[in-house]
């Protein structure tokens, strides 16, 4: 006969053999990083059922990093890209000035 204790049991020991084979994996490294810290908090909590939001959200700790690199690199690309249309404008100028008045 199944009893709703019995759900729960279950739930919570396949939450608590997740979370012994994630630090397993973990620990076998030298050293946890403050972002794997932040990510076993957040995976225990999502899976114990603390947490509502999306497992986008939970894993944010591992892509953020990356995506805050990748943006910097996208405004520097921007920013050159800009720098160079600038000079291409004054080079421009530049040279039809030099047609005007006859200073080749």
């Amino acid at each position: 006969m199944h009893t709703p204790n019995q759900g729960m049991s279950s739930k919570k020991e396949n939450v608590c053999i997740m979370t012994h084979v994630v630090l397993q994996n973990v620990i076998r490294k030298e050293s946890i990083e403050f972002t794997g810290l932040i990510t076993i908090a957040l995976v225990v909590a999502k899976a114990k059922g603390y947490m509502d939001v999306e497992w986008l959200w939970v894993f944010a700790p591992l892509w953020w990093p990356a995506a805050l690199v990748l943006g910097l690199m996208l405004i520097i690309v921007v920013l050159i890209i800009i720098a160079l249309f600038l000079a291409l404008i004054a080079y421009i100028a530049l040279n039809a000035v030099k047609i005007a008045y006859h200073l080749t």
